[in-house]
């Protein structure tokens, strides 16, 4: 052990750790140390020079805390660093230094000091569910107090007062300088000691209030979590909605391309079968010659076929583009060249396209479109 530090200025602390052989974070931490004020009881641990910086760190923030002397003299001998941050988690959630020596190994890795660690803390955290009964046990036993505080004042105040209006009642019999230096005396202790227990009292009282308030702060910041809770939820909810409505609108529209595709399918089918009838022999008896035949096969001709170059042409040059939007749905709907054609008029607008769009659909539903 070096100087006695206690008896030392500030500056010759400083002056004093500065001369030891210390590496320049170690330093650091000590000079931090000083400045920040830290008694000598405290200062006199940094004596060893062979201390870890890390070490050194979690031993100035035990310090700062004020844990006591044998808590940072307990964590001056923790090695590994993460260890020495664990013990310092449960001093300050107040678990016991004759505990935490009691689980700690030297050897102990920090994932089992943890777990060894971690129920103690447990035990010591506040329970959310007894804050409310606990909060009106300390107000209940305030206003009781206070009441008492106030029945002891009023009747010293009116005990006073009597003694005072009548002093032949309250005197005691005159026996002398001695008996009455002796009555005084006797008086005075009494009242001193009223005072004292009157003292402790409205210290109680103030004890209480100050918990009261701690407990009604914590209460504050338990309501602030759970609003912070609900709100993380309200949002986790709303994007598992829209994600859903996703996910149906993606179905929906990939059973519409799977409709249409099978409507074309189908459409094709019945064309080529047309076509295939026209060369049997009772055919080309109604309709003798190629020429009756082509007139077949252009009468099954597929959607779009001979005027699809018009449409494009009023699609591309005429029509803006929310009109080009509702021929594209009118397309999907399944409506025909000739109800296509109707819409793809650049004098209606698009709302009236779209209109007009659903009423062709709603007729080709029930079998009257055209």
């Amino acid at each position: 052990m070096g100087k006695d530090l206690r008896k030392m200025t500030r500056q010759e602390q400083a002056a004093y750790f500065k001369s030891k052989d210390y590496c320049g974070e170690e330093l650091k931490i000590v000079m931090d140390a000083v400045s920040y004020g830290i008694s000598a009881d405290y200062l006199q641990l940094f004596e060893d020079t062979a201390l870890p910086a890390e070490v050194m760190e979690n031993m100035f923030t035990a310090m700062k805390e004020d844990y006591g002397v044998d808590s940072v003299s307990f964590l001056s001998n923790i090695q590994k660093g993460e260890s020495g941050r664990i013990i310092l988690e449960a001093l300050k959630s107040g678990v016991p230094l004759q505990e935490l020596k009691r689980v700690f190994q030297k050897d102990m890795l920090p994932v089992e000091l943890r777990e060894k660690i971690f129920p103690l803390i447990q035990g010591r955290e506040a329970i959310p569910e007894k804050i409310g009964e606990k909060m009106e046990f300390i107000t209940e036993a305030v206003k009781e107090l206070k009441e008492s505080l106030l029945r002891q004042d009023s009747f010293i105040a009116d005990l006073r007062k009597s003694m005072e209006e009548k002093q032949e009642i309250f005197s005691a019999p005159q026996k002398g300088a001695e008996a009455e230096a002796e009555a005084s005396a006797e008086d005075d202790a009494y009242y001193l000691e009223l005072e004292e227990q009157f003292r402790q009292a409205r210290e109680d009282a103030e004890r209480l209030l100050e918990e009261r308030e701690d407990t009604n702060r914590r209460l504050r910041e338990l309501e602030g979590e759970n609003k912070s809770l609900h709100e993380q939820l309200l949002a986790q909810q709303s994007l598992v909605t829209e994600l859903q409505e996703k996910q149906m609108k993606y179905v929906q529209e990939s059973r519409n391309v799977q409709w249409n595709q099978e409507m074309d399918s189908n459409y094709g089918t019945k064309a080529s079968q047309a076509v295939r009838n026209a060369d049997y022999p009772g055919v080309r008896a109604v309709k003798s010659g190629s020429r009756e035949k082509q007139n077949i096969v252009s009468f099954f001709r597929f959607p779009f076929t001979r005027k699809k170059p018009c449409l494009l042409e009023k699609l591309a040059g005429e029509l803006d583009a929310g009109q080009i939007a509702e021929i594209r749905l009118g397309i999907e709907d399944g409506l025909t060249e000739g109800q296509l054609a109707i819409l793809a008029d650049k004098a209606m607008d698009a709302e009236k396209i779209r209109e007009l769009r659903m009423i062709m659909k709603i007729l080709n539903e029930r079998g009257l479109g055209t």
